[in-house]
């Protein structure tokens, strides 16, 4: 399981299909060109550590 998910699930009570569609979302984000590291402090509030689970 993506750690991100995890977090999201455990820190923010998200179901596991409910965090997968917020990832997949921001991943949509950065693919349309947004910064990562934006969207993982705005949107996560995770430190950039997270970064190579969000991409």
């Amino acid at each position: 399981m993506n750690r991100i998910v995890k977090i999201l699930m455990e820190r923010d009570k998200l179901s596991r299909k409910a965090a997968e569609k917020k990832l997949m979302d921001a991943q949509i984000r950065i693919y349309e060109g947004e910064d990562p590291e934006d969207i993982l402090h705005n949107d996560f509030h995770l430190e950039p550590d997270y970064l190579e689970d969000l991409v």
